[in-house]
């Protein structure tokens, strides 16, 4: 499945993403190269999450393990990438600086080694022998932050830097009519010692070369190591829980939360309303009072299933979920119609694109106030007749709605609680607060067909607005 730009920020993977902080270059690449297990991979996607629970209880504990851990931890913010010296032409050799950062790297990770030996084992990640490669890099054994062409390199290093710096000596020593001649002498050493120098390179970098499968795939594995233990501290960080796997297809989240939406919250003071939700084959309907997260609702079920399938731990106190073919999100405000589509022309491209790969495994389909850009009566028929044509697919769908009657074929309906709160005393107060007061965000279940609460004019009211736009309005209904 394809995940796109356009999902990731609308369900708000994007931002969880950003929130990850992995702390090697390898990691971070592994962060972007989002891992999507679809059907067929419940083994792997298990084998991930388990060790997504081995790092949550390394990070939690204590002892042996948490000082191996740490010895992990310090070695991985200090790699440098160095991918890019292992893409080139095998007659091309490396240069110091190279040679270098690949000792460097390699001193690094023999040091992970031998920290990650003593944590208890994340299953399928294990690390390439490095021994034969760190020797070519060091000879003398003494691992220190540097890297010279010594002279055990080629046997006629040492004479010839010998020869070399004895003749330096009696350059410092000789009178001016006799500088030239050693100079000249000087040179050709230098000359010399270069030659000797390029040849010891390449050699090096052919025997380096023969190791570059090993190098990747440690370097690999750092990534995925270092992205696990990113996704633990998440985890501990937002208080997320392990899904358990579904196997006869249905949903069922409790306590869930958008952690986009609640820190937005949080920053005013104020704080998510905690959602249940479940779902089993075929279309749900969500109605309910304007401004009553219904589309928050949609987006947090999103976020949850890309979540899982991506290896992630969820937003919220326990969570139930099946793998899905491709799981889409088509909400009404998500920019301008591509192509000069208009909302409503772009929304229904965006669904005969994703129906048209119906037969290719079972999906999950988010539909925020489906056919809202169209006229009331034609869109409410077209929704009641997308709901019924879900119910007949191998999908489980999501809708939100305004118009009554397109429940009528739902296996299941919720109603956002809505203004059931009643105060008083804060006329002066901002709008959109005094609707937050008033608002019960839960979602309850309701009987499918349920009429869809009507609560406009009450909105209306909290904004604001003027006594005769008020009149105006409550004649119109």
């Amino acid at each position: 499945m394809e995940l796109t730009r356009e999902l990731q920020e609308h369900s708000g993977l994007r931002w969880v993403l950003e929130q990850l902080t992995p702390m090697s270059p390898f990691g971070r690449s592994a962060a972007r190269a989002l891992c999507w297990y679809g059907p067929g991979q419940e083994g792997a996607l298990e084998e991930e999450l388990d060790n997504v629970a081995l790092a949550l209880d390394l990070w939690n504990g204590d002892g042996d393990a948490l000082t191996a851990l740490r010895g992990v931890t310090r070695c991985l913010p200090q790699f440098h990438d160095i991918r890019g010296s292992f893409d080139r032409d095998p007659g091309s050799p490396f240069d110091l600086v190279e040679l270098f950062e690949i000792k460097h790297f390699l001193v690094l990770l023999e040091q992970v080694m031998e920290a990650y030996a003593a944590l208890p084992p994340f299953s399928g990640l294990s690390f390439a022998p490095i021994d034969g490669a760190l020797a070519l890099v060091d000879p003398e054994g003494r691992r220190l932050p540097a890297f010279a062409l010594v002279n055990a390199y080629h046997e006629g290093l040492a004479p010839l830097r010998a020869e070399k710096s004895a003749l330096e000596k009696a350059i410092r020593a000789a009178g001016e009519s006799e500088k030239p001649a050693l100079l000249e002498q000087r040179r050709v050493l230098a000359v010399r010692e270069d030659q000797l120098e390029l040849e010891v390179r390449a050699d090096l970098t052919r025997k380096l070369m023969a190791y570059q499968a090993d190098f990747l795939s440690n370097m690999d594995t750092l990534g995925h190591l270092d992205l696990l233990l990113a996704k633990a501290k998440l985890a501990r960080r937002y208080g997320c829980v392990r899904p358990e796997m579904s196997r006869d297809g249905s949903i069922a989240l409790s306590g869930l939360r958008h952690p986009q939406v609640a820190a937005e919250l949080a920053e005013r003071g104020e704080e998510f309303t905690a959602l249940d939700l479940e779902l089993a084959q075929g279309c749900t309907v969500i109605t309910g009072a304007n401004m009553g997260g219904k589309t928050v609702s949609l987006r947090a079920a999103v976020l949850s299933l890309l979540l899982f399938q991506c290896g992630y731990f969820v937003f919220a106190r326990s969570a139930r979920l099946p793998m899905f073919q491709r799981v889409a999100l088509i909400l009404a405000d998500s920019g301008p119609g591509a192509g000069g589509l208009s909302s409503f022309g772009r929304e229904v491209h965006l669904l005969d694109g994703l129906l048209r790969k119906a037969g290719e495994g079972r999906f999950f389909l988010a539909l925020d106030e489906f056919a809202r850009g169209t006229n009331p009566q034609e869109g409410a028929a077209l929704a009641r007749a997308l709901v019924r044509y879900l119910g007949g697919l191998d999908c489980t769908a999501l809708l939100t709605t305004h118009y009554d009657g397109v429940s009528d074929a739902a296996g299941a309906q919720y109603q956002v609680a809505g203004l059931v709160r009643e105060l008083e005393g804060d006329e002066a107060d901002d709008p959109r607060r005094r609707i937050a007061r008033r608002m019960d965000y839960r979602l309850i279940s309701t009987p499918p067909g349920a009429p869809c609460p009507r609560d406009a004019l009450r909105v209306c009211r909290l904004l604001n607005l003027a006594p005769e736009l008020i009149g105006l309005f409550q004649t119109g209904l």
